[in-house]
């Protein structure tokens, strides 16, 4: 093999990774807006709390399933402090 063939291959798999990345990242993100819209039904006041609880637990760095769970319960909470 030569130089060129690796660096093909070297480019190929970086690229690979990186695409890998964003896409899991991106889906990641959809998931988290889509539960959030669930959780509001159709609430704003609701969903801008619980997107501001969102960037909170992972700026404290939650897990990711421990924070659909707090999500839940925080959206029942809301609902009952109403």
């Amino acid at each position: 093999m030569d130089a060129l063939s690796i660096g093909i291959i070297i480019f190929a798999t970086v690229t690979a990774l990186l695409f890998k990345f964003i896409i899991y990242h991106k889906i990641c993100n959809w998931m988290d807006k889509d539960l959030i819209s669930g959780l509001a039904n159709g609430d704003s006041e609701k969903q801008q709390f619980l997107t501001a609880q969102l960037n909170k637990m992972k700026t404290d760095k939650v897990k990711r399933r421990l924070q659909h769970q707090r999500l839940t319960e925080l959206a029942t909470e809301f609902e009952q402090n109403r």
